[in-house]
């Protein structure tokens, strides 16, 4: 009899003895959640007005250049660098037009730059050309300090050679496409 009892402890009872505590635990889970995700089911209206916000405001930044050719986006490209330059003081020594890529839909527009100034002048130039708009690209930067001649007075002018790149829409017409 007691061997009986045994058996059925073991077959019946015990089985249900841990899936009461399994079922307790997976219960306990639950409510620990539950605060947490009606926190987050409160916040979904407020969510979902933002991303309307934001894709509205994404929908009419400027992100591509203007231009009816490679050439004439690459000239306006090269006209908004050099004012932002200017705005900062540094000097440009020399632009290259670099050749234009078809990229996913659009044309990468490029202009390689060598140009100099104080580092100050050289890190508000950078912060301008991250913050323009349209968005600018800017690759295959060098900065060094200028050579000098020992015991002349040194100065803290950097020179720098970098690429912007800009992209313009690949559906327009490509003019001096080859």
């Amino acid at each position: 009899m007691c061997l009986a009892l045994g058996a059925v402890y073991l077959l019946v009872v015990a089985p249900l003895n841990e899936f009461y505590a399994e079922r307790a635990t997976v219960l306990e889970n639950r409510r620990i959640l539950l605060p947490r995700l009606q926190a987050a089911a409160d916040e979904l209206p407020d969510l979902r007005a933002r991303v309307e916000q934001l894709r509205a405001a994404a929908g009419t930044r400027k992100i591509t250049l203007d231009g009816a050719s490679d050439a004439i986006a690459a000239a306006a490209l090269q006209g908004r660098i050099e004012e932002l330059a200017a705005s900062v003081g540094a000097t440009i020594g020399s632009t290259e037009s670099l050749p234009a890529e078809a990229r996913s839909g659009y044309r990468r527009i490029g202009l390689r730059y060598v140009m100099s100034g104080q580092y100050e002048t050289l890190v508000k130039f950078l912060a301008k050309l991250e913050a323009a708009t349209p968005p600018l690209i800017i690759d295959n930067m060098h900065i060094h300090g200028v050579l000098r001649r020992p015991g002349t007075p040194a100065a803290t002018g950097l020179d720098a050679g970098l690429d912007v790149y800009g992209y313009r829409d690949g559906e327009k017409s490509v003019a001096g496409k080859p």
